[in-house]
């Protein structure tokens, strides 16, 4: 009986009935290997409890089964969501995931490309702010895919961000409102820009750049109450608790009075008190379509491009315009 602790290529061969070198081509290049025999493989793998050494796969053929998350700021469960689904693709393709937080600052993302790319085999970059051909020197060889962030020739997924500003004022439009602000995120975003663009040809007025977190919704009360909006849409659910507690700090009825809605659907969301009306960014499909996007880079495919559609999570916190 095999010790599952020590259990060596030999005995997965043994097991199998094969070569060696064929349990190696299993583990590193399946495509290689008949779909019988790399089965019959992968069941003595299983059966005799043989753990792959990475480090040693990484020397013989250059494979690390490993890729990297670089996220702006994990503490937003929107890019904790994203990371947690690529890490459920990945535990099924044997591979792990490092991660990295950028803080949404370019030297950071830059920094973090740079040092994780030599012990992976390819990058996922959330919402990159540095420009991308830097990204890619930095990356040195290793495919990246970029998430909510496009440019020529290169591998995206992101979310419709257009649309996520059109269902966003449909909806509160047809609540009867028109004094409707959309929150811009950061300058640097690529998302920020998009939406800001579709907002100016919608003729919706517009509040920010701001922070995308609950500092900055807080900070934005006395713009909205100034500028006398009846509805806002904010540029994430982290901006629009913000927005909440700076409503309830001034004594301001959500949403008699002021109409919110959030951008992401975080799982906090439906928890706020009025719960959160907001614009669904489906943060589990963009992760698993990033891996994926992943995938058949390393598999020599071309660059594409997939685009998620948002969808509308009506909730109390908005209502019809007073």
């Amino acid at each position: 009986m095999t010790n599952r602790d020590t259990a060596t290529l030999d005995d997965v061969a043994r097991r199998a009935g094969v070569h060696p070198g064929t349990v190696s081509r299993v583990l590193t290049r399946p495509g290689r290997v008949n779909e019988k025999t790399a089965a019959r493989v992968q069941a003595a793998v299983a059966a005799v409890g043989y753990r792959p050494n990475l480090a040693a796969r990484q020397l013989a053929g250059g494979k690390t089964s490993r890729v990297a998350v670089i996220v702006p700021d994990i503490t937003n469960p929107y890019f904790a969501e994203i990371v947690q689904e690529v890490q459920l693709g990945a535990r099924d393709r044997s591979e792990a995931v490092l991660v990295a937080d950028s803080r949404q600052a370019a030297p950071d993302e830059l920094s973090a490309v740079e040092s994780l790319s030599p012990n992976v085999d390819g990058l996922i970059v959330c919402s990159p702010v540095a420009a991308l051909a830097m990204v890619r020197d930095a990356a040195d060889g290793k495919p990246v895919v970029y998430v909510n962030r496009r440019g020529r020739n290169v591998a995206a997924v992101h979310v419709d961000q257009g649309a996520v500003v059109t269902v966003a004022v449909a909806h509160l439009r047809s609540l009867g409102h028109d004094r409707i602000a959309i929150v811009r995120g950061p300058s640097a975003f690529w998302s920020a820009e998009q939406r800001s663009r579709l907002a100016g040809k919608l003729g919706v007025a517009q509040l920010g750049p701001v922070s995308p977190t609950y500092e900055g919704g807080l900070a934005l009360i006395d713009e909205i109450v100034d500028g006398a909006f009846t509805a806002v849409a904010t540029f994430n659910d982290v901006t629009a608790f913000g927005v909440l507690g700076g409503a309830t700090a001034r004594g301001i009825r959500v949403p008699d009075e002021l109409s919110v809605i959030g951008s992401d659907n975080i799982p906090f969301s439906a928890m706020t008190n009025p719960p959160l009306t907001t614009v669904d960014g489906r943060a589990r499909q963009v992760g698993r379509a990033a891996l994926d996007l992943l995938g058949s880079l390393l598999a020599g495919d071309s660059p594409r491009v997939v685009v998620v559609d948002p969808a509308m999570v009506t909730r109390s916190s908005t209502g019809v315009a007073s």
